[in-house]
């Protein structure tokens, strides 16, 4: 069941402990979209290739995160922990990132490379295919990065979510264009600006910042339906 809406500009008061998580068998498809399939541990090498900051720009994307020391930050779907390094970094060891998967093995390789680095600041979470296993209310930012479209609970994973945001986080998600045949990736995982926008509301999340200078991905910015933050229209792809 979706989320209700509750008051904009209410606080954290509103993350009430009577919201019941939804009851949500897997499915193959949702609102109209058919579900992809999760990428097995065994392509992990595919997310640390050397050419992938040329071909998708995730240095520009990074700088949008605009993380800052301090801040707690979740990478979910943080595989090998491309992302989960950087951010550790960036939040500095007065941070948090909570690195969440499903796959332990996913989890061993990331302690295997955050290890030799010395990031204390990360967390290592395994997750559950219908809960992130997060904290309420303290996430400041929370990263998701082409692995939305292979959930199986969308609306518990979503729930999840939004109840892990502090009242001015955000979802910072990343999907290949569907709207864009040139970009080289299989249909099933990609997703379009319109069908994002449908499933985050219909759960209780409003789009209130994009960045549309990616050479293959959205990115797209989502805050709980409360929060003080600006709701925005999204720019048409063209």
């Amino acid at each position: 069941m979706p989320v209700a809406s509750k008051p904009v500009g209410s606080k954290s008061a509103d993350l009430k402990p009577t919201d019941s998580k939804p009851i949500e068998e897997a499915r193959n498809d949702y609102l109209g979209r058919t579900l992809a399939k999760p990428m097995s541990h065994l392509g992990a090498s595919w997310l640390i290739r050397p050419e992938r900051d040329e071909e998708e720009s995730t240095s520009e994307s990074f700088i949008q995160l605009k993380l800052a020391p301090g801040m707690t930050v979740c990478d979910l779907g943080c595989g090998n922990g491309y992302w989960t390094l950087p951010m550790a970094r960036a939040v500095g060891k007065d941070g948090k990132v909570l690195a969440v998967d499903i796959q332990r093995e996913m989890l061993h390789k990331l302690r295997e490379r955050s290890g030799r680095l010395k990031l204390p600041q990360i967390k290592p979470v395994l997750g559950e295919i219908d809960d992130p296993k997060l904290p309420t209310g303290e996430v400041d930012l929370l990263l998701m990065v082409d692995v939305y479209h292979e959930f199986s609970h969308p609306e518990s994973m979503l729930w999840g979510i939004r109840r892990s945001l502090a009242p001015e986080g955000v979802v910072a998600l990343l999907e290949y264009r569907e709207e864009d045949p040139a970009v080289p990736i299989k249909p099933l995982h990609k997703m379009s600006k319109s069908q994002i926008i449908k499933e985050y509301e219909a759960n209780g999340l409003k789009l209130v910042r994009e960045y549309n200078d990616l050479p293959w991905q959205h990115l797209m910015f989502f805050a709980r339906d409360d929060s003080p933050l600006e709701q925005i229209e999204p720019v048409a792809f063209k």
